[in-house]
Order: C-alpha cells, then sequence, then structure tokens
C-alpha cells in the first residue's frame, strides 16, 4: 500500500513541476508534507536534508560565486569582449561562450550566465545579428562546463552526496572531467556549426518597440488649448485608472518631462506619449478633444534621451518579487519606471501587465529615467540584459578575496586535504570575515528557491528506498538489460534519467533515480559508482526545453525563443551525449 500512496506522491509532484501549479520550491515542500502525512518518512527523515552535505556545500558555492561575480572583473571583461572590433561576431561570440564554459566549471552555471547574457545581446546589436544566434548557444554549453566538476553543477554535488550516503563513495572534485572534456569538446563543435548558424533570426531588431510589437500601443496625443485637461496632472486626472492608458512623456517644446511626470500640470500644446489599447486612446480622445498623431510611428530614439531610456530587464533567481503583481508591487512608484511589456514564453505580452504574476526569469521592458532604471540594476531582483546601461562596474575595495579564495577551495579539495563541504564553508566564512561581501550580501546570494527544492526532494529518495520502490524499478531495468549485458542497463538508466530531466528538474531527477540506479547496480553485482556517474551526466543533459535546465529557462524571453526550438537543436545534442556516455562510462570508471 505505501508504495502504491508513493507513487501518487510522485505523479502529483511531477505534473505540478510540469504544469508549474506551483512554485518548485513549494511544490517540493508539498511533496515533503505529503510523505509526513502518510508515514512515509519520519520527522527526523524529512528534515535530513536541512544537514545534508549537498545542499550545504551548494549555499556555500553560491556565496563565493556571487563573491567572484560581484568584483566587477567578469563584467569588464564582457565589455571588452562585445567591444572587440576588427573581428568578425564569430569571433567575438565563440570568445564568449568559450569563457561560459569555462567559468561554469567552477562557479554555479546560472550566476555565469546571468553576467555573460548582456555581453552576448550586445555582442549582437554591435555586429547587427539576432541574440538569438547566441542566447541558447551560451545556455548550453554553462550547461556542458558545469558537469566538467564536482561544483561546477548542485547535480553533481548532489549524486555525490547521495552516492556517499548509500554507501557507494563520493566522488572527487576533477572525477567528472575525463568525460566533461570530452562531452564539452564535442558540444562546443556542434554549437558553432549548428545553432550559431542556423538558428532562427528572432528578436533580432535592436529597436525594443519593434522586438516587443509596441508601435499600435505607443501614439503621442495633442493636448488642444480649450481642452478640460489643461491644469490637471496626470494623477488627479486619473488617466490610468479611468482609461487604462499609461502616460510615459510629456513634450513640452524641447522639454522632455518624465521624472516630475505625476505633478506637472498639462499645458495647451503639450504632447502625451501614451502607451495602450487603440480603443483605450480613442476614448481619452473623445472625453478631452484631443488630437491623435497616428501618423507619428514611436521607437526607441523617440523615447530615449540622455535623461530618459528604455530597457530591458530579467527577474533574477532570487528576486523578492516574484509571485506578485505590477500593480501589488506599485511598480512604477518603487522603482520610478513602467512595464511597458512582459516576455515569459517567448512571446511579448502587452496587455492586462498589472495583473499578472511575475515569474522568475520574466523580461520586462521598462521606460524611466536613466538613473531609476540603473538603479533596478543594483538590486539582486534584477538581472540587466543590455550593456549600453551602466552597470555595476565598481570595483570593490577587497576584490581580491574571492579571486584568492575560490581557486585556494578549489585546490584544497581536488588534492584531498579536505572535502569540498569543509573547504566551501570554510571559503565562505572567509570571504564574509575578512570584508569580501557582507552578511546581508551572503543572505542575498543564496538562491532559496534552489535550497529548498534540495530540501523538499532528498525525503523522496528515503521514501523510495525504505518502501521498495527503488528496488523494484531497479530490478525491472536490471532484468530488461539483463540479456543484453550491463551497457545495456546503463543505456537504460541514462535514457529514463535523460527524458525525467526534461519534464521536472535535474535535480529532482537526481533524486529519484540515484536509488533506483544503485539498486540496478545491486542486483547484477556491478560497481555502483558507473551508475552514480551515468545518473549525473544524464540529469545535466538537459537541452530539450526550458523547463529541464534554469538556465534555459533564462534566454527564452532575451532570445525570443519558442518550446520548438529547443527540441529542434537540442534533440541532435541529446543523442550525441547519450551515443558519446553510454559505451564511455563503463571504461572511464569500471563495472567490476
Amino acid at each position: 500500500m505505501d508504495i502504491w500512496i508513493l507513487v501518487a506522491i510522485i505523479v502529483f509532484t511531477f505534473l505540478a513541476f510540469s504544469f508549474e501549479w506551483l512554485r518548485i520550491d513549494a511544490v517540493a515542500l508539498s511533496s515533503l508534507g505529503l510523505l509526513l502525512l502518510f508515514g512515509l518518512v519520519t520527522p527526523q527523515e524529512a528534515i535530513r536534508g536541512f544537514s545534508n552535505d549537498a545542499v550545504i556545500t551548494v549555499m556555500m558555492m553560491f556565496i563565493l560565486s556571487y563573491g567572484l561575480t560581484h568584483t566587477g572583473l567578469i563584467d569588464r571583461f564582457g565589455q571588452k569582449l562585445a567591444q572587440m572590433s576588427g573581428h568578425t561576431h564569430w569571433a567575438a561570440a565563440i570568445a564568449l561562450i568559450l569563457v561560459c564554459g569555462v567559468l561554469s566549471a567552477f562557479i554555479n552555471n546560472t550566476a555565469a550566465l546571468a553576467i555573460l547574457m548582456p555581453v552576448g545581446i550586445q555582442i549582437a546589436k554591435h555586429y547587427g545579428v539576432s541574440p538569438s544566434r547566441i542566447l541558447l548557444p551560451l545556455s548550453y554549453l554553462s550547461i556542458i562546463g558545469g558537469t566538467c566538476t564536482l561544483i561546477g553543477t548542485s547535480t553533481n554535488l548532489l549524486v555525490s552526496s547521495m552516492a556517499a550516503q548509500y554507501g557507494y563513495g563520493g566522488f572527487t572534485m576533477f572525477e567528472f572531467l575525463a568525460l566533461g572534456l570530452i562531452l564539452l569538446v564535442v558540444g562546443f563543435a556542434y554549437i558553432v556549426l549548428v545553432p550559431m548558424r542556423r538558428l532562427p533570426d528572432r528578436a533580432g531588431s535592436s529597436d525594443l518597440t519593434t522586438k516587443y510589437q509596441l508601435s499600435s500601443f505607443l501614439t503621442e496625443v495633442q493636448v488642444p488649448e480649450g481642452s478640460s485637461l489643461v491644469g490637471s496632472n496626470v494623477v488627479d486626472a486619473h488617466i490610468n485608472e479611468r482609461f487604462r492608458l499609461t502616460v510615459l512623456e510629456i513634450l513640452r517644446g524641447e522639454e522632455r518631462i518624465a521624472v516630475e511626470l505625476r505633478s506637472t500640470p498639462i499645458r495647451g500644446g503639450d504632447l502625451l506619449i501614451v502607451e495602450g489599447l487603440m480603443d483605450d486612446i480613442v476614448s481619452f480622445r473623445d472625453h478631452y478633444g484631443l488630437r491623435l498623431r497616428t501618423e507619428v510611428k514611436i521607437g526607441d530614439r523617440d523615447l530615449s534621451d540622455k535623461n530618459n531610456i528604455m530597457a530591458e530587464i530579467q527577474l533574477s533567481p532570487v528576486s523578492r518579487l516574484t509571485g506578485s503583481t505590477i500593480r501589488e508591487l506599485d511598480f512604477r512608484r518603487r522603482f520610478g519606471c513602467f512595464v511597458l511589456a512582459l516576455n515569459r514564453t517567448g512571446e511579448p505580452i502587452r496587455e492586462k501587465l498589472a495583473h499578472i504574476a511575475l515569474h522568475n526569469w520574466d523580461t520586462l521592458l521598462v521606460f524611466g529615467p536613466r538613473s531609476r532604471i540603473e538603479a533596478l540594476y543594483d538590486t539582486e531582483d534584477f538581472i540587466p540584459l543590455q550593456q549600453d546601461v551602466k552597470l555595476r562596474l565598481v570595483i570593490p575595495r577587497r576584490w581580491w578575496l574571492a579571486v584568492v579564495i575560490i581557486p585556494i577551495v578549489v585546490v584544497v579539495a581536488a588534492a584531498g586535504v579536505t572535502s569540498i563541504l569543509k573547504a566551501s564553508i570554510l571559503g565562505a566564512v572567509a570571504l564574509i570575515v575578512f570584508g569580501g561581501i557582507s552578511v546581508q550580501q551572503a543572505y542575498e546570494a543564496i538562491n532559496w528557491t534552489v535550497i529548498f527544492l534540495l530540501v523538499g526532494i532528498l525525503p523522496m529518495g528515503i521514501a523510495m528506498e525504505k518502501t521498495g520502490l527503488a528496488a523494484m524499478i531497479g530490478e525491472t531495468i536490471a532484468n530488461a538489460g539483463a540479456d543484453y549485458g550491463p551497457w545495456a542497463v546503463i543505456a537504460l538508466v541514462y535514457l529514463a534519467t535523460a527524458l525525467l530531466s526534461e519534464i521536472v528538474s535535474n535535480n529532482s531527477t537526481a533524486v529519484l533515480m540515484v536509488p533506483i540506479a544503485g539498486t540496478a547496480a545491486a542486483s547484477m553485482g556491478l560497481d555502483p559508482k558507473p551508475f552514480m556517474m551515468t545518473v549525473a551526466f544524464a540529469a545535466s543533459a538537459s537541452f530539450l526545453t526550458p523547463m529541464g535546465y534554469q538556465t534555459n529557462a533564462m534566454v527564452m524571453g532575451p532570445g525570443g525563443y519558442r518550446f520548438s526550438d529547443y527540441l529542434k537543436f537540442g534533440a541532435p545534442l541529446k543523442i550525441a551525449f547519450f551515443v558519446i556516455s553510454v559505451p564511455l562510462i563503463p571504461l572511464i570508471w569500471p563495472l567490476t
């Protein structure tokens, strides 16, 4: 009976992940609650994730990665790369994705992509090519780069920790490198030869009003001398509430008024730049006797000057705004700028924005004073997507601390002097104590969504082992491949893991597959290590969907990708990794 209850909980978890019924951390914690409710795990087992080696190490690596990325050095390098002259976009883009692949092996790949994605967009803009030709390749190589070391991805840390917990032994820092490096070379060659050349030209316009299809939503309205609107300001007239319109600027001769827009009385002869549906604009015109200037096509240059700009921003994985609507946030008052459009699944959303709850990785098109837009980039809620806006390039006084500490952590752990858990804790503590970052920054650096996902999903593996579900599935896989030899079983474990990772997160997949793979190995009398490696590499080989890996979701909006793009260009890479990994894993990590 317990097995079927657990199966039902797993099915619920899969469906909730796939259809986004709740946030992923809420889904994981809900499944944890159900396991407790039905007695499938004890309270002590339920909270074991809070002291799990992998969870603590991932937390420390978030802090160390933050310390490195906030030195400003990588930003400066990225700007230099984006400004390369005398080269084709190929040279700049190839250099960028190589840097991303190497960087992702040593810091959190989401953090690496967050820094380098604006560089990719700027390279595309500089050379007049579409960002879609650069951003998905950048995501793919960040994923592959992360598989090369123990700390490159939380999945490797999680599989290593669970393997040690089950008595199979953990992994060393560079134990993944033998296969990871081969996959990195193959992946790089494929990315350069196929996606970078053949990805469709989407999000190609450098004009954001064109990219977000705003031309029919932006209009100039002239206020005649006798209009009843004269003397009122946009707040007193309740333009937003009554007509569902947003006044972005007042043009008064050579003067452009945006900063003091809400308190500025409207005069006869003023031009108002308004955003909204044409039916609402017509109602606004008729009510106040205004004149529409529909012959004027408004673009980025019409809205932007030395004081006011239009820019793209993306919600970060640690954003505190997730789950709130633009109206609930009172975005205009809180941040001093307007949200003109939103991109979530590769298509722009322009209507009823105020009532849409924000998600991680949503891309927002904002307009407002340059100083307020730049201020957005100084918070941890947003990732900048434009490098022509002044970014955080002030190098901290103790920038060298992270540059020194991270290599020490890697070397000490790789040499076996101490565990990666101890090395990362000491490294993070040193970074804080010696002033590399503040305690508050350390809290903000941690992606708590990932942490609570791990904490909530880890007891699922315990329940699978206790109920016998892992043994049942593992023995079924072993029996199915027994007639064809151990390599066939490796292939089945790889396939199951790789397909599952496209539906739910790679970490959730690893938690479910580690006990199954371990049982399959034990039932055949084989060393479990190659099976653990199979789970680690297959769980990270998530190229077919934007849901399977965070970096894929990050680039969807800025790149203008559709679901079909991931399938078309990710499938050959996924198949190639399967064909390479299955025969090589037993050779690198012997089965007996």
